[in-house]
Order: C-alpha cells, then structure tokens, then sequence
C-alpha cells in the first residue's frame, strides 16, 4: 500500500495526471484558433504539407493556399480573438460538420512564422496524414492540439523524473497556467519549453548527480542533441548552452575533452543558427503585410544596433521598465489573445509558491551548492536571453512607439525556471511534507481559476 501510495506521489506522476486532466479540458473549451498566433502555426505546418519550407508571396503579400473550408472556419473565429464576444457553441457544433474539400483552395495572407520543421514535430506528419485521410478541418484542429499535449507531457514528465533536485519547482512550474494552456494550443511554445525542462534537468543531472563520477561520450551527445534542438526551435534561448560550464570539468576525461566539445558544439549551433537567421530576414512579404512598406529591414536594424549599442540598451531597459507590470502577469498567464490574465492576486501567489518550490527539498532529493561564480553564470545567461527576445521582436516592430512593443510574457516564461536557481541556499531549505500538498493544490487552483476565466470570457 506504501509502495502504491510513493509512485502516485511522485512529482513526475503528480505532473502527468494534472496536466492531462487539465490539458484535455483546455483543449475541448478553449475556441479554434483563440491560442496566441494559433493560425500562424497551422497555416505553416499546412505549407509543410504541400513540400514547402516557405511561405508563399502573392503580390508583395505573404500567405498560403488553404481549402475554402479552413478559411471561412478563421474568418469566423478570428473575430473573437481581440473582443469580448462570445462565441455561439451552436457555430462551433456547425464549423464541426464542415466537410474538408481539400481541391478548392484559396490564398490566405497571414505573417508567417520563421520557425523550422523541428519546431512542429511531429505535428506536421500527423497534419500531414489527415489531410490525406481528408479528416474534417476542426477535428484537425483538435488532433494537433492534442499532438502537442502529448509531445509536451512526453518531455515534461522525463525532465521532472530524471532531475536530481528542485523536483517540486519543476513540477510547479511545468503546471503553470501559461504552460499547459500554451501546450495544448496549435503552437511551437510546448516542444520549446519542454526540451528546455528536458535540457535543464539533464545539466543538473550531469552536474550535480553524486552517481555521475565521469561523464561517458553517450552523455555528451545527448546534451549536445538537446541544445542543438533548443536553438533550432527558438535561437533567442541559445544562450543557454553556457550552462555547460555548471559541470565540473573533473566530470571529463580530459581538460581537452571539456573544452574541445564545448568548442564543437558552439560552433555547429552559431553555424545552424545564423542560417535560420538570414533565411527569416531574407524571406519576402513579411513586412509588407505586417506593418507597411516603410520599415528597415532585418540586416540594417542590425545594423543601427551596432553602431548606436549603448542607445539600444536605454531603449531596452526604458521598454521593460514600461512593460514591466503587463510582463510579470503575463509570464504566468496568457489567455486568448492576451487580453485575459488571472487576476493579480493570483499571479502574485504563484510567484510566491514558485520561490517555496526553489526552496523545498525533499528526503530523495540532492541538496545542490550552486557558488556565486554559477549564479553569475545564470544570471549572464538570462541577461543575454533577454536581450536576444527583445532585438528579435524590435526586427519586427522598430520603432513604431517609443518603446520595443509585441514581447508577451510568455517569451521569459522558459527562463522562469532558470531564475529561480539564482535562489538556491545550501543551507537554507525547507523540508516540511506539507509543502508537496500546497504546491500541487495550489497548482489545481491556477488551473481552476484559468478554465472559469475561458469559459466566462469566450461563452
């Protein structure tokens, strides 16, 4: 019965049941295409499917060939995105009966994302299947939501199982409301975020597992493999794979071996990266749709940036200044089309439970001595993150406020995690077995509150 009692207690177990109960209601009340840039995603996992990396221009604007039936099906339910309305169920139980129609096409303009095909596997092969089965256009809808469910699970549960410490801020903060409601959406935020939870936990595992004497070349690969995949799925967070350096170089055979594959490795992903980097700015009819024929292009806002840095980082600090209230809700809650947020008493309380979570450890767990040379070490890494965020949303909005504008919260949101090891005490933890029960009811109560909110906002 104790045995029973321990593997249902577990973080990782505690972390699947709650998601996927609230992940499967998420994804059933939230409206088609409410998600933040939820058509954007679809639309260019649609242009996979036809063979294409890239996004169709049809006279100076970007877009792509869809059936008749996914755009009258957006059309309708793009109306709601920034507006109050509610949304008629008795539509949705029509949209549900429209038959796919495949062969007649229309041009859907659209900005399209930069992302690369990893960042929607393995959504696109299913999207893929469906269209060949001709599956009508909303259940589409929902397989792929439910797609990124489980990709997100998959990763989340094996970063909270595999980890050595900080279990129950991992847990906490993969339950999350921006997370899980972001992980059931038509997005590439779930495969991100859960290999970045992935990533973490298997650095603090090479780093400060007392088991791990000498890392093995197996354990090399891996690691390069997850921060390959992190800045091929959101460069802006390519900076951490400086948290290589958290692992003791006595781990290695070798001074030589520490250094030569961090060399290797950097090198690849800057490669990779900048390839990435220079198709996005080079791609056409972005800008044209978007916000006018008038603005820079990417290579001279990069430009303008290199000449004036000092200038850029005032404005960068002026805009989180101005920022800073809507960015500290947001990181925890996004809903809809980021109008709807829970409320500030809420928001507060998962920061507080956040930094409880930091500081708990249970009997099972490693007790980690991260020094001030580490926690310099993640705070730079954040730092430079940050910056990375907010240049690539300046390269799309410029200068068309005072301020860098269109960053949401849930762009820090991976960092979060990071954040809160700049907290971690050796010896100053709490250790109470009343806190595993506070941290997952109060996780349930977020959750609770978040499915209240979509229904009183959208019905």
């Amino acid at each position: 019965m104790n045995n029973l009692k321990n593997i249902m207690f577990r973080c990782e177990n505690v972390f699947l049941v709650s998601c996927l109960l609230w992940g499967l209601i998420f994804l059933i009340v939230n409206p088609p295409f409410q998600a933040p840039d939820e058509p954007a995603h679809f639309f260019k996992m649609w242009g996979y499917t036809q063979g294409t990396l890239r996004h169709t221009i049809k006279a100076g604007w970007s877009g792509t060939e869809l059936p008749e039936s996914i755009e009258r099906i957006y059309k309708f339910y793009s109306q709601y995105v920034y507006t109050n309305k509610k949304i008629p169920l008795i539509e949705t139980v029509k949209y549900s009966k429209l038959p796919l129609n495949k062969d007649n096409k229309v041009f859907v303009k659209f900005i399209p994302t930069s992302y690369t095909p990893l960042s929607y596997f393995p959504s696109f092969i299913v999207l893929w299947v469906m269209k060949f089965l001709s599956i009508k256009p909303l259940l589409m809808m929902y397989i792929l939501r439910f797609c990124s469910l489980l990709v997100y699970l998959s990763l989340t549960y094996f970063a909270i199982k595999i980890t050595p410490c900080k279990k129950w801020l991992f847990l906490f903060f993969s339950l999350l409301p921006v997370n899980v409601y972001q992980s059931v959406a038509i997005s590439t935020d779930g495969i991100t975020l859960g290999v970045i939870m992935l990533f973490a936990a298997y650095t603090l595992k090479l780093a400060f597992d007392d088991s791990i004497v000498k890392i093995e070349k197996q354990q090399i690969i891996i690691w390069d493999v997850l921060i390959t995949c992190i800045g091929l799925l959101k460069f802006t967070y390519f900076p951490l794979i400086l948290l290589y350096f958290l692992i003791p170089k006595n781990k290695f055979a070798s001074i030589k071996q520490y250094f030569t594959n961090f060399g290797i490795v950097l090198i690849l992903n800057m490669f990779l990266i900048a390839c990435v980097i220079v198709a996005a700015m080079s791609a056409k009819g972005i800008n044209e749709y978007t916000y006018g024929k008038n603005l820079m292009s990417g290579f001279e806002v990069i430009k303008k940036i290199l000449q004036s840095p000092l200038d850029y980082i005032v404005l960068v600090y002026q805009s989180t200044l101005f920022l800073r209230q809507f960015i500290f809700r947001n990181i925890i809650s996004s809903i809809g089309g980021n109008l709807i947020m829970i409320p500030n008493f809420a928001s507060n309380l998962a920061w507080f439970l956040l930094f409880l979570s930091c500081f708990y450890k249970s009997k099972t767990e490693d007790l980690i001595d991260l020094k001030i040379k580490n926690k310099m070490l993640i705070l730079t890494i954040l730092i430079f993150c940050y910056f990375l965020i907010m240049t690539s949303v300046y390269l799309v909005y410029q200068m068309t406020v005072p301020y860098i504008i269109g960053i949401q919260g849930r762009y820090l949101t991976p960092l979060l995690l990071f954040f809160m090891l700049l907290f971690n005490l050796k010896n100053i933890c709490v250790k109470n077995k009343i806190v595993p029960a506070i941290l997952t009811f109060a996780a349930q109560f977020l959750l609770l509150m978040t499915f209240v909110i979509i229904i009183v906002y959208y019905y």
